[in-house]
């Protein structure tokens, strides 16, 4: 990957977002334990989102380095996949398969994966 395009922190979590080739990759890393992270979260992600529309490029949504995400965590991801499919932009979810908890949390979210592809969840 490139140099950052992006680094964001709140509390214990910490996202960076970096071109790669034929994708731009948002990092996370730490904990998002907020009560309310969508004021966080929403702004960084719509930019993400709004960068790889103009670039023409897949958006990587990078989860294997979390230690911990709350519930509320995920609405903002599933307002972002949701953004990506209306607006036919590529977006991948990643996450760790030896983390359990990220395994059983991001397995429920295979349920927005498009058959073209366009949106993909993968543990790995």
């Amino acid at each position: 990957m490139s140099a950052p395009l992006g680094r964001w922190t709140e509390g214990p979590l910490a996202l960076e977002l970096a071109a790669a080739e034929g994708a731009l990759v948002l990092a996370w890393r730490g904990r998002s334990e907020h009560r309310e992270p969508g004021r966080f979260l929403v702004p960084v992600l719509d930019d993400a989102l709004a960068r790889a529309r103009s670039a023409g490029v897949r958006l990587v949504l990078d989860f294997t380095a979390v230690e911990y995400m709350n519930s509320s965590t995920f609405t903002p991801i599933v307002k972002l996949v949701d953004q990506a499919r209306r607006s036919a932009v590529s977006v991948a979810l990643e996450y760790s398969l030896e983390r359990k908890w990220q395994a059983l949390s991001f397995s429920a979210l295979r349920t927005f994966e498009t058959k073209d592809g366009r949106v993909t969840v993968t543990g790995r």
